[in-house]
Formats: structure tokens, C-alpha cells, sequence
């Protein structure tokens, strides 16, 4: 069951630190997805399997902890901020899969780290699928998490609301 949260309470600690974590490893799994190159993909793959674990785990612990309410905003800018959040979890859970579903399938023999191999079989179309989901999830990926940081700017610089505070670790509201 879901606990309820005030509107000027914080996160709590497993969210702030599955929050952190995943939108590090986001970032540089973008930046690596954007700048892949055959030494780089090994990392990479395993970095996304890391990503997938933190999500299943992000969705748990979001399912059955207090999440604070939105602060008072108008209609538009709410409805804005639940289809940015609700688009990252599942861009970001899917990402993943998507890679997965290419890497698995491919011509080559790919390993994650390495160390651990990922390919199942060949499959030119299930990988070419996969290709161009994970692909065009990327472009999203990137466009939703420019969006959550301007917004974040926005109430901290603009508004001057606190907003941040409740997601930045060791703050309090």
C-alpha cells in the first residue's frame, strides 16, 4: 500500500539515490549511445542492463513509497510534468529491452563488460527492429530529459520554489 506525503515533503533516501543513479547512468548512456564506438559498445551494453535492474527496481520502490504532490501549478503544467515523468519511466525501462532485442539478435558477437555474452541468435529482422526502436527511444530519451531539466531551471531559477530541494540528497524541505 501506498503511504501519502505532504506537499512540502521530500523524496525519501531510496528515491533520491535511484533517482541519481539512473539519471547519471542515463546521461552516459546517452552520450555513449550518441558517440558509440567498438571499444566503447562492450561498456555500454553492460551499462544498460545496470539501467534496466535500477528501473524494475525505481518502479518498484515508486509504486510503494510516498511520492510528495505536485506543488500548486496551473492545470497545463501539471498534466506537463506527469507525461514528462511517466515518459522517462518508460522510455528508460524500455531503452534497454530495445538494446537488448538488437544486441541479441545480431551478426556479431557481442558481450556486456567484456565478459558476459548477449547474443541468442541471429535474427536480421527482430535486430533491425530493435535497431530502430532503440534508436528513435534515444531522441526521446534526450528531448524528455531536456525538458525535466528546464523545468527544474525554471522552478529553481524562475520560480524560486524549493522544488529541487525535495529530490537533492541530503536537502530538506
Amino acid at each position: 500500500m501506498k503511504e501519502t506525503a505532504s506537499v512540502n515533503s521530500s523524496f525519501g533516501t531510496r528515491q533520491k539515490t535511484l533517482h541519481w543513479a539512473t539519471a547519471v547512468l542515463v546521461l552516459i548512456m546517452l552520450y555513449g549511445g550518441f558517440t558509440m564506438s567498438r571499444e566503447t559498445a562492450t561498456l555500454h551494453f553492460g551499462t544498460g542492463l545496470v539501467v534496466l535492474v535500477l528501473m524494475v527496481i525505481w518502479l518498484a520502490v515508486r509504486r510503494t513509497s510516498a511520492r510528495p504532490a505536485y506543488t500548486p501549478m496551473p492545470r497545463w503544467q501539471e498534466i506537463a510534468a506527469k507525461a514528462t515523468h511517466h515518459g522517462l519511466y518508460a522510455c528508460v525501462t524500455l531503452q534497454p529491452v530495445f538494446g537488448l532485442l538488437m544486441v541479441t539478435t545480431s551478426k556479431g558477437e557481442p558481450v556486456a563488460y567484456g565478459v558476459i555474452p548477449l547474443k541468442i541468435v541471429q535474427n536480421d529482422t527482430i535486430n533491425e527492429i530493435g535497431h530502430v526502436l532503440h534508436g528513435v527511444t534515444g531522441f526521446i530519451i534526450a528531448g524528455l530529459v531536456g525538458l525535466h531539466i528546464l523545468a527544474v531551471l525554471y522552478h529553481q531559477i524562475v520560480l524560486k520554489d524549493n522544488l529541487v530541494k525535495r529530490m537533492l540528497p541530503f536537502a530538506k524541505v
